[in-house]
C-alpha cells in the first residue's frame, strides 16, 4: 500500500511538472536587434541567474517539516494566500519519501528575468523522474517557484485542497 501511494505521488508530481513545462513558444518575436546587444543582454541575464543549488533550496524549503509554514510561503509566488497547502505538500513528500533536486543548467526562461530549470524527483529505490522547464521567478531579488507551476502541482497531488489563488492564474 505504501509503495503504491508513493508511486501515485511520484506519478502525479511527474505529470504535473511535465504539464507545467508545456507552454507557448512565441517564435514571432522581432529579431532585428544587433548580435552585440543580444550577446550583452544574454551575458547580463546569465550573470543574474540562480544556481541549481539555490533553486533546490527553494523547493526543499517549501516542503521541509522543520521550517515553519509562515516562512515557507515566500518560496512560491503569492504563497501567503494559501499557507495551509505547504503543510499538505510537506506531508505528501514525507509519506512518499521523494527527494527534489534542481540540476544544471539553469537557463533564462521565456519570461524575462525568470529562470528555467530541470528538476529530478526521486523516490527511494527508483530512478529519478526528470521534469524540464520548471519556472522560477525573481521576486525583488528572492527566487520563488512560479505560481502556475505550484498550482498545477497542488491540483494534481491535492485536488481537494486547491486554493482560490489557483483559479486566478
Amino acid at each position: 500500500m505504501r509503495i503504491a501511494k508513493a508511486l501515485a505521488v511520484t506519478t502525479a508530481l511527474t505529470a504535473t511538472l511535465t504539464l507545467a513545462a508545456c507552454g507557448n513558444d512565441d517564435s514571432s518575436k522581432d529579431s532585428s536587434s544587433s548580435s552585440t546587444a543580444a550577446s550583452t543582454s544574454a551575458t547580463q541575464q546569465a550573470a543574474q541567474l540562480p544556481t541549481a543549488q539555490e533553486l533546490s533550496d527553494v523547493l526543499n524549503r517549501a516542503v521541509d517539516p522543520n521550517v515553519p509554514t509562515a516562512e515557507k510561503t515566500d518560496t512560491v509566488v503569492n504563497g501567503e494566500q494559501a499557507p495551509q497547502l505547504f503543510d499538505a505538500l510537506t506531508a505528501a513528500k514525507q509519506q512518499s519519501g521523494a527527494t527534489l533536486q534542481v540540476v544544471d543548467p539553469v537557463l533564462p526562461a521565456l519570461t524575462p528575468g525568470n529562470a528555467s530549470a530541470t528538476v529530478n524527483i526521486t523516490l527511494p529505490n527508483q530512478p529519478p523522474q526528470v521534469i524540464s522547464e520548471v519556472e522560477f521567478v525573481n521576486d525583488n531579488g528572492k527566487w520563488k517557484l512560479d505560481q502556475r507551476w505550484a498550482c498545477t502541482l497542488v491540483q494534481n497531488v491535492l485536488p481537494d485542497q486547491v486554493p482560490p489563488m489557483c483559479n486566478e492564474v
